[in-house]
C-alpha cells in the first residue's frame, strides 16, 4: 500500500481519535477506534505532516471545535 491510497475518510477517522485523546496514537487501539487497517495506521503516522497539508480542513476542524468548547 502507498500513502496515496489513504483516503480522506481514513485520515479523518484517525484525526478524530487523535483529537479525542482516548489513547496513545502508537497503540493498536487506534486501528479499532478509527476503523483503519494496521497498514493505514502506519502510513498515516509516517506521513502525518504531509496528510495535514493535503487535507488541512480536517486538522483545522478539530482545532476550531476545541476553541468552541472554551
Amino acid at each position: 500500500m502507498k500513502v496515496e491510497e489513504i483516503t480522506q475518510e481514513d485520515f479523518q477517522a484517525y484525526e478524530e481519535v487523535r483529537q479525542s485523546g482516548v489513547t496513545n496514537m502508537m497503540s493498536s487501539d487506534v486501528q479499532y477506534l478509527a476503523g483503519i487497517s494496521k497498514e493505514v495506521h502506519r502510513l498515516i503516522m509516517e506521513n502525518y505532516t504531509d496528510l495535514c497539508k493535503k487535507w488541512p480542513a480536517i486538522r483545522d476542524r478539530g482545532a476550531r471545535d476545541a476553541q468552541d468548547t472554551l
